[in-house]
């Protein structure tokens, strides 16, 4: 009986609310074709998400800079403009994050990622100290090392008579364990433990779910969804992410209990600041989980996608993996005491290489904000309770601002630069930019510099590129396979 109600009841909202909206002056831009009451939902109605990937990359193709979807009395602006993109991540108020984040709240709570106003403003204010330079220097020792264990592990694949590598999930588990020792603070044993394998299968899972909801319109509503069979697997893997996050709250908060009362020197994490902003009543423990859910997950899923596409590119470009070579070659040769902070800033090549991997394949490919105060583009007025969607994975890829897009030159970034500041947005931009960015290029720069000084890459097949599809960060259909051949 439940069930018919809710229905019932959420079509004569939608109703109400097509019909006593004011004119909203986004309508006179052009997108897909808008059915009375849906709109232009059924646009990606049954789509899989590889034809919802390319569906969404095809729309600046078809309708321009600026595309407008409707569902039910929403307006949602597509931007592919770097004026508009400036205007959007600039503001200061419009900080609110779009509709598909408030389906990750269960997960993610209002941490940083998604909260808003206030209680986003004090929760960076807690969090920016954890990446100030001296905090990141104290991290890069841990970089090194998981970049060295990373290495004897391909190194043990060779042994095993293969040089094949599924690069995806074999890179993810080191990151895993690079953010759980940087910013939680606690070493995560490098076994096939069944507790980090299903919390890595849990965060795939619920990416894909996410992404299904938001395609699926009538999921949109959280009883329906929460009575679908898609709802009640979205709870199982929430089960398994929290308790994994949990563990590791628990465990840090007995070492730092332990570390505090014998006055041990020991290195900040992340964590540790959650811990003492708890002790001083800035944060409760249901604030912490919130965040070490959020960087347990932005920590190491959106790095190690990042990297796999990277490896899947030097792989098929030697020529880059050379000079890679060389640059690391010529700074660290002498070096006994292992990389310093000094070297990793003079790898001016591998910073090229690290953003051109990173404008190919960003690893979040669009950002969204709820407009909650009115403002122009042009002479078109964005309403509060529109949606704007910034696509940066097609503004890093328009030709009028890269030349010959699809080809991977890092050369582009050696040039002096006279693009737009916002052409290149992989971290975002304005008042709500990735806190953890520095971190991100940092630990890149240690793993793609390990790799190449151990190894040459070669593709299995020359050319291929990955076939993507929409997810919370950017994902490929099928494993990259990449070869790993000793030098």
């Amino acid at each position: 009986m439940l069930l018919p109600v809710v229905v019932a009841v959420t079509i004569a909202f939608v109703l109400w609310k097509y019909f006593s909206r004011e004119q909203n002056e986004l309508a006179k831009l052009p997108g897909p074709p808008r059915l009375p009451i849906v709109g232009s939902a059924i646009t990606f109605l049954g789509l899989s998400p590889e034809e919802t990937f390319k569906r969404i990359t095809a729309l600046p193709n078809e309708y321009g800079g600026r595309v407008v979807l409707t569902a039910f009395g929403r307006y949602i602006l597509h931007t592919y403009n770097v004026e508009d993109i400036e205007i959007v991540l600039s503001h200061s108020r419009n900080i609110k994050k779009g509709m598909a984040y408030s389906f990750m709240e269960p997960w993610l709570g209002t941490g940083l990622l998604i909260s808003t106003g206030n209680k986003w403003h004090r929760r960076r204010k807690i969090l920016t100290p954890a990446f100030h330079f001296d905090i990141l220097k104290s991290f890069l020792k841990v970089f090194e090392e998981q970049s060295k264990s990373l290495v004897e592990g391909l190194r043990q694949l060779n042994k095993g008579g293969t040089d094949v590598v599924d690069v995806i999930p074999f890179i993810s588990d080191y990151m895993l364990y690079a953010i759980c020792e940087t910013a939680m603070g606690i070493k995560l044993d490098s076994d096939t433990s069944e507790t980090k394998i299903e919390y890595k299968k849990a965060i795939l899972d619920i990416g894909s779910i996410v992404m299904q909801r938001l395609t699926t319109i009538y999921l949109h509503n959280d009883i329906i969804f929460n009575l679908h069979p898609l709802g009640r697997r979205f709870a199982k893997c929430l089960d398994k992410v929290h308790s994994f996050a949990d563990n590791v709250i628990m465990e840090r908060k007995k070492a730092y209990g332990t570390e505090q009362n014998g006055g041990s020197k020991r290195r900040l994490a992340l964590l540790d600041l959650l811990l003492e902003a708890e002790r001083k009543g800035e944060i409760d423990l249901e604030g912490i989980r919130e965040e070490v859910n959020t960087f347990m997950f932005e920590g190491h899923d959106t790095t190690a996608i990042a990297l796999s596409f990277g490896i899947m590119l030097l792989a098929d470009h030697e020529e880059v993996q050379e000079r890679i070579f060389e640059e690391c070659q010529s700074l660290l040769s002498d070096s006994d005491g292992g990389i310093s902070m000094s070297d990793l800033g003079e790898m001016k090549y591998l910073e090229a290489v690290i953003k051109e991997i990173l404008r190919l394949y960003p690893s979040v490919p669009f950002i969204g904000r709820e407009v909650v105060e009115d403002f122009m583009l042009d002479d078109i007025r964005v309403k509060k309770g529109s949606e704007v969607v910034v696509h940066i994975y097609d503004v890093q890829r328009r030709p009028d601002l890269y030349p010959d897009p699809e080809a991977f030159k890092p050369e582009r970034f050696l040039e002096s630069d006279s693009r737009h500041p916002y052409a290149f947005v992989p971290f975002s931009a304005g008042p709500r930019n990735c806190i953890g960015q520095r971190f991100a290029k940092m630990e890149m720069k240690c793993v793609l510099s390990e790799i190449v000084r151990n190894f040459r890459l070669a593709p299995l097949t020359p050319g291929a590129r990955a076939t993507l599809k929409t997810d919370i960060v950017l994902r490929c259909v099928d494993p990259i396979h990449v070869r790993f051949i000793p030098r």
